[in-house]
């Protein structure tokens, strides 16, 4: 699992690399390649080009939501929360307390 966990890292390392408008310009620049050899007559090379940019979209969208620097703001929440919720756990509010005999 910790390989796993490392290759998953790594690949999102590298994807931080790119700009997310690097993922939008390749798949507007496929959009064009694909109407371009469409126009010229080829069009088994048009419709294989034709369907890249979804993938680069699916990139740009991982990149985004993905990426490791957002891990560690997510584990800060979870702490926080975690924290929040044994504190008032600890202290409940005086209205949550059971009435005394």
């Amino acid at each position: 699992m910790d390989e796993l966990t490392e290759r998953k890292d790594s690949y999102l390392r590298m994807m931080e690399k790119i700009p997310t408008q690097g993922y939008l310009g390749l798949a507007l620049g496929s959009i064009a390649a694909s109407a371009v050899l469409r126009l010229a007559g080829k069009k088994d090379a048009a419709l294989f080009v034709g369907q890249w940019p979804p993938t680069f979209l699916l990139f740009a969208l991982a990149h985004k939501l993905l990426q490791p620097s957002q891990e560690q703001r997510l584990l800060t929440t979870r702490e926080a929360v975690r924290q929040a919720s044994q504190r008032v756990s600890e202290n409940p509010p005086p209205s949550s307390l059971p009435p005394s005999p």
